[in-house]
């Protein structure tokens, strides 16, 4: 006798193992999901503050190495009783990048959290993006370095800093990819991960190794 279709447990059997297979596949592929979208993000973010800083070198005569203390988010006026641009983060981003002013400001306040609570300021971006950096860091006197966090995504969870166990990010199982990356503002450029300035000039390797290692490999995907 010539059977059509499927028998009732015939299907059930099937949707069983669908549903086997997806439990087992589904986190994983959201994971890898969220990780590429945390490394793109964060990927066009330096990309920005690569650009304010030289945009601004340019126009204003000042970049990351003329920081000195300055105005924090939302605090006050951006410039000078002159008219001039004030010498700070706040002032540099807030006149050359999309700045979101009402989600500016202390970071304890309207941080996102994580690597962000050790910050004094945030800077909030209109992609969504968040800069945290250390107010009372300057490096004026060009041997000093702004530490400072990225977050991808704002207030949005994990809210953690990215590690990796290995500078290749290759062992999985000691890779955590969340929203946030450790930097570090240096002059014109952004610099992946956080660095020191040595007597001579040259770059040392600074802060927590396994963040410098998932900010340089979120850097070279």
């Amino acid at each position: 006798m010539k059977k059509n279709g499927f028998t009732l447990a015939e299907v059930l059997i099937t949707l069983a193992i669908i549903g086997v297979v997806a439990t087992i596949t589904l986190p994983s592929l959201m994971s890898n999901t969220q990780e590429q979208q945390a490394v793109t993000a964060f990927r066009k973010s330096m990309n920005t503050l690569n650009e304010v800083a030289q945009m601004n070198a340019a126009v204003d005569g000042f970049d990351f190495g003329g920081i000195a203390l300055g105005t924090a988010p939302g605090a006050g006026d951006v410039y000078d009783a002159n008219g001039v641009l004030q010498q700070s983060v706040w002032g540099m981003m807030y006149s050359k990048a999309q700045v979101d002013v009402t989600r500016s400001g202390s970071a304890q306040a309207l941080g996102p959290g994580g690597g962000c609570t050790d910050m004094s300021n945030v800077i909030a971006f209109r992609d969504g993006t968040m800069l945290c950096y250390a107010n009372n860091t300057t490096n004026g006197n060009a041997t000093q370095v702004i530490n400072a966090i990225i977050d991808t995504n704002g207030r949005k969870a994990p809210n953690f800093v990215s590690t990796c166990n290995d500078v290749n990010c290759a062992q999985r199982a000691q890779k955590r990819i969340g929203d946030q990356f450790a930097i570090t503002l240096y002059n014109s450029t952004a610099i992946p991960g956080r660095v020191t300035i040595t007597a001579n000039g040259s770059f040392a390797d600074g802060g927590n190794p396994q963040q410098n290692n998932a900010a340089r490999w979120a850097m070279s995907k």
